[in-house]
């Protein structure tokens, strides 16, 4: 699965190399009225609600350059495609986050086709008992010990979150998640050549295909689930019961990302919070895990070969507020009307 800790590059990347910072000066207002820090967090925010981005931003191509040492100017192929000038960086960029975070985020971009969490601690008032149980709640599974030193997020003077964790996307918007782009094949030339279709941009939308499929059924499925709970127009929320359902499938497909949260709770329960999330940050489905290292790494696993997220939390745990059919926007994912029906043009992109 991963690779060992001792293979991860260990340079800084040169100021401008991340795609955040690429969008980050370009999109900068000199003259804006806002205080430095809030125009920055602005664009943040913006950059982590991108449908997808461009490649022009990422010298790295997604990562198939980033085992290669950071050559400033020796080879033009990675360097920035906009390089910040030294005013930028005084100001945009290097106030904003330290070279240790910024090598973290290189490497959980480079990364990022495998799939795997951050395991971010939002909890340090345990002291040293704390650091001894977050670590062993890492060495748990053998795969996240083995990109622990850039995925597992213990520090509590840049993590001490509480229950806020969002906060990480303010820090590292690098884990707010692209799906990998496979390229197309075309083998249909008269010489069979197979010809590489190219893309410009990381998508972070689901998979469009996939997501029809899953819709295909969902019809018969929702009129099944009323007929089971008489009481659905009281809580339509109802419908979105555990199982290896249609609709738990679909909220799988709407899923781009995913953290593991070391909170208070986690350490008095020894359970960790996993969160799956959509391409906007948007919770699809939580729940709590016990701690299991054969569960955890075929978590892992199925995420690195491309598959969509399985088991106990995807299929048990608490729907996101933005995905339950009490709210407007969750019946519109779902293309339900007001009264639940199945209607194909109610959908939200």
């Amino acid at each position: 699965m991963a690779s060992s800790n001792a293979t991860w590059p260990k340079f800084t990347p040169r100021w401008g190399r991340l795609p955040v910072e690429q969008y980050l000066i370009r999109n900068w207002n000199h003259s804006s009225p806002e205080s430095t820090d809030q125009q920055r967090l602005r664009l943040i925010r913006e950059y982590i609600h991108l449908d997808a981005i461009p490649k022009e931003w990422d010298p790295t191509d997604f990562g198939e350059a980033c085992y290669e040492p950071d050559p400033n100017d020796a080879d033009p192929a990675y360097a920035p495609k906009r390089i910040p000038t030294g005013a930028e960086v005084e100001m945009i960029l290097r106030p904003w986050r330290s070279q240790h975070l910024r090598r973290r985020a290189w490497e959980i971009w480079c990364d990022k086709d495998r799939g795997y969490p951050v395991v971010l601690r939002t909890y340090y008032g345990n002291g040293d008992e704390g650091d001894r149980k977050f670590m062993e709640y890492i060495q748990v599974s053998d795969a996240l010990d083995a990109v622990a030193d850039c995925r597992a997020l213990n520090d509590a003077e840049a993590f001490d979150f509480g229950s806020d964790w969002r906060r990480i996307f303010d820090i590292l918007p690098e884990i707010a998640g692209c799906r990998y782009h496979q390229p197309e094949y075309d083998a249909s030339d008269i010489n069979n050549v197979v010809q590489i279709g190219s893309s410009n941009y990381h998508p972070r939308r689901p998979d469009q295909e996939v997501l029809e499929d899953d819709y295909a059924d969902l019809e018969e499925e929702i009129q099944n689930l009323k007929a089971e709970h008489s009481d659905w127009k009281d809580d339509p929320d109802v419908l979105l019961e555990p199982g290896d359902t249609t609709m738990r499938s679909l909220l799988r497909t709407a899923t781009v990302s995913w953290i593991i949260v070391v909170d208070e709770k986690t350490f008095s329960t020894d359970e960790l919070l996993i969160t799956y999330l959509d391409m906007h940050q948007n919770v699809t489905v939580e729940g709590r895990l016990e701690l299991d290292q054969g569960y955890i790494d075929k978590m892992l696993m199925r995420w690195e070969d491309g598959g969509r997220p399985l088991g106990f939390v995807m299929e048990n745990g608490m729907v996101g507020e933005r995905y339950k059919l009490s709210s407007e926007l969750g019946r519109r994912f779902f293309r339900l009307t007001e009264n639940l029906e199945y209607q194909a043009d109610n959908a939200t992109p």
